[in-house]
């Protein structure tokens, strides 16, 4: 479900790539971009996680699943003049459910963000259920905006998604979609001590004004949890600190796996 960057065929985004403006749907080639000095930079994140920053900020995660695969469930048996004893293969079992997560955004704790913007946009989210050897999944964005003070007009925006899936009985894990190579101008690394395996990602612009974009990602046991957290400054406004986003994500990151965390 991803595309080749640059070749103005967006289909799906793929890790660290460019994205479509707002308003602009996957899957069409991209209209003419209006002069002006706020058309700015596209930074993006995960595949459906996606950081929209110039012309505004946009976190949204693809309700279409946890992953860039689709949902998939397995296919009825055929017809058999004997009923068969068979039973869909059970999801691998770990430290980790969904059980009593009705609303995903319940994981996350924007409070972080106030000090950027405070003004809330409604949420997206996703709770996709455990099913027949899928593991289920997981999805919030939280957006929240504020006007400039430096011109009275700008919007600034900043904001937080999380994405998890569970262990599945038919596919790898979903940590191996999430973790790809990033752009060139992106950062990524790993973090000592967050759970079995991890990843971060991090991307900044200064035009047409501050904007940043870090990402973890982490799989423990059953589950692959992915933060992002991003803001977008009008020009003129103080650069942005890249630690101040990475401890956020970090810390949500360990929260949310905190939470999932069987009792």
């Amino acid at each position: 479900m991803t595309d080749s960057p640059g070749d103005g065929r967006h289909s799906y985004p793929v890790a660290g790539q460019p994205y479509p403006p707002p308003g602009q749907g996957f899957g069409y080639p991209p209209p003419a971009k209006p002069p002006g000095p706020r058309t700015g930079l596209i930074v993006a994140g995960a595949i459906g996680l996606v950081v929209i920053l110039g012309v505004g900020i946009a976190i949204g995660l693809s309700l279409s699943g946890g992953s860039s695969a689709p949902e998939a469930k397995p296919a009825p048996a055929a017809p058999s003049p004997a009923p068969s004893t068979t039973a869909s293969p059970a999801a691998p079992p770990g430290k980790y459910s969904m059980s009593g997560i009705s609303d995903a955004c319940a994981l996350l704790d924007p409070k972080p963000l106030a000090k950027w913007s405070a003004t809330p946009i409604p949420p997206v989210h996703r709770e996709g259920r455990p099913s027949e050897g899928y593991g289920g999944d997981l999805s919030c964005s939280l957006r929240y905006t504020s006007t400039s003070a430096t011109d009275g007009v700008a919007t600034n925006e900043a904001g937080i998604a999380v994405r998890a899936e569970f262990a599945s009985a038919d596919r790898p894990p979903a940590y191996e979609q999430w973790n790809t190579k990033p752009s060139p101008g992106w950062t990524s690394g790993t973090t000592p001590g967050l759970g079995t395996r991890n990843y971060w990602r991090a991307g900044s612009t200064t035009e047409p004004g501050p904007g940043a974009s870090y990402i973890v990602g982490v799989e423990d046991s059953n589950v692959t949890v992915e933060i992002q957290v991003a803001v977008h400054r009008a020009p003129g406004e103080t650069p942005l600190k890249m630690d101040e986003l990475s401890s956020i994500a970090r810390s949500q990151a360990r929260a949310v796996l905190d939470r999932l965390r069987k009792p």
